[in-house]
């Protein structure tokens, strides 16, 4: 049966979303300050016929658009001045996530991101919003009805991997811009007064380390503890479905997110584990979805805190790929290919300790700061000593029907499954070092728009040329 649905007004806002903070909340602005002060602002004029414009242009655009759905097919139709339709099948789509924010729920609509895996990189091939009502019927078409089995994840769960996966600098990215924009809007400075009122604090705080150290410090757990809000909610409520042919995620206190994709169209799995799961002995589970296209990376958490067992033997029947076979290849057990593993760590450790040793003889004065600066870069190079002992001790490749890379990647240990026709690139490279003592180096790049990658140092080179060889029928 063929059926025809027309966007909520709602869309109209996503249409002039882009343009809120460099020209709608400057208009909003100038229009209270003339309600107030009778004041009317220089480019008030300009602003509003422009407002106008783009209000209109939202408008024509939301007007025009049309979803239509058949038993295997949706067609989308748009555009103001050029009209563009696509249809697509739905067998053929990769991923669909609906989303409804606080906004959604109080004017009864849902977002729809519609994904195929030829679609472009970072966005969304097709995104709109429907009636509450509309978005039920569609997404049963989108949705395959299927009986799947049920994973719950406590918020416990979800609480520790928001505490492990969380980043001071991840929440500055997050708080700073709001800060700056919701004080610009007001005409409060209030960075300002925030920043005032962490140093009236830092200054009570009695410790070894001078009051900056404490102020930083200060920033740094506010920072911290903004990331770990924003991703326990976003994540709370996580719900997990696995069905023959499809896997859906639900999670989101504030703002409900629905994802379903196809299981063919996961491309590979990575189980990795944070600096802070290391202490706790946790890990989470990501899956590569082609076409996914909502962020920097295609990655959709399937398991967000869980022990290796718990992965591995929950998963593994469902994913066949996680349980490779074949020769393990590992970094050549002597002392000189050790030794390389450490190169760096030891540079680093003993560039840290002289350039401590400098500055504290240099200015005296600053004692005390340069020993908490000095204690941190220590912290950071031990742990990427940490880092290295594991690439050494731990790292693997196994080449096979299914591919298993563990190694280390941006200060986490990871373990990369995926099936061998997966596999878009692999790179072997050789330094002179590498000639000296017969190794390479290894770099797999799973063939996806966001593709993951994973590289191992320091394998034997002969064998690896064989396995690649022997793997992918070449002859090389």
């Amino acid at each position: 049966m063929k059926k025809t649905y027309r966007a909520h007004p709602l869309m109209i806002l996503s249409f002039i979303k882009p343009f809120l903070f460099i020209l709608i909340l400057p208009f909003v602005k100038a229009a209270v300050q003339y309600i107030i002060n009778k004041e009317i602002n220089d480019i008030l004029g300009l602003e509003t016929v422009i407002l106008a414009i783009i209000t209109i242009w939202a408008v024509a655009r939301f007007i025009t658009f049309r979803l239509t759905c058949e038993a295997d097919s949706v067609t989308v139709k748009s555009g103001v001045f050029f009209t563009k339709e696509a249809t697509i099948k739905v067998s053929q789509l990769s991923s669909v996530r609906t989303v409804q924010n606080p906004l959604d729920m109080l004017f009864r609509s849902v977002t729809f991101n519609i994904n195929t895996e030829a679609g472009s990189k970072r966005h969304p091939d097709f995104r709109f919003k429907l009636s509450l009502s509309d978005g039920k019927e569609v997404s049963r078409l989108l949705y395959s009805e299927y009986k799947p089995s049920r994973v719950h994840f406590s918020a416990v769960k979800v609480a520790v991997m928001a505490a492990t996966t969380s980043s001071a600098f991840a929440g500055m990215l997050i708080g700073v811009p709001i800060i700056n924009r919701v004080g610009n809007l007001i005409g409060v400075g209030i960075s300002e007064m925030l920043l005032d009122e962490i140093n009236n604090v830092s200054s009570k705080v009695q410790n070894f380390f001078p009051p900056i150290v404490n102020t930083v410090s200060l920033v740094f757990l506010l920072a911290y503890g903004v990331s770990f809000v924003y991703s326990f909610f976003k994540f709370i409520n996580f719900k997990l479905r696995l069905g023959d042919e499809e896997l859906e995620v639900r999670s989101g206190f504030f703002t409900r997110t629905r994802t379903s994709f196809k299981k063919r169209s996961v491309n590979n799995a990575l189980i990795v584990q944070t600096p802070l799961m290391f202490l706790v002995r946790r890990y989470a589970l990501k899956v590569s979805v082609g076409g996914f296209g909502e962020s920097k990376s295609e990655s959709q958490i399937i398991i967000p805190s869980g022990s290796y067992k718990e992965i591995k033997t929950g998963f593994s029947e469902y994913f066949p790929f996680l349980t490779p076979k074949g020769s393990p290849l590992r970094a050549k057990r002597t002392n000189g290919v050790k030794s390389r593993f450490l190169v760096w760590p030891t540079f680093y450790l003993l560039f840290v300790l002289g350039i401590s040793i400098y500055l504290g003889l240099r200015f005296r004065d600053f004692d005390r700061l340069i020993l908490f600066c000095s204690t941190v870069a220590l912290a950071f190079v031990f742990y990427y000593a940490f880092i290295c002992i594991f690439e050494y001790l731990k790292g693997e490749l196994v080449l096979g029907e299914n591919i298993y890379v563990r190694s280390a990647k941006n200060f986490r240990t990871c373990e990369l499954y995926c099936p061998k026709h997966k596999i878009g690139q692999i790179k072997i490279t050789r330094f002179w070092t590498d000639m000296v003592q017969k190794t390479c180096r290894i770099k797999l790049t799973v063939c996806s728009e966001g593709a993951d990658n994973i590289r191992i140092r320091h394998l034997d080179n002969e064998s690896v040329v064989k396995a690649v060889n022997s793997c992918f029928d070449l002859n090389v």
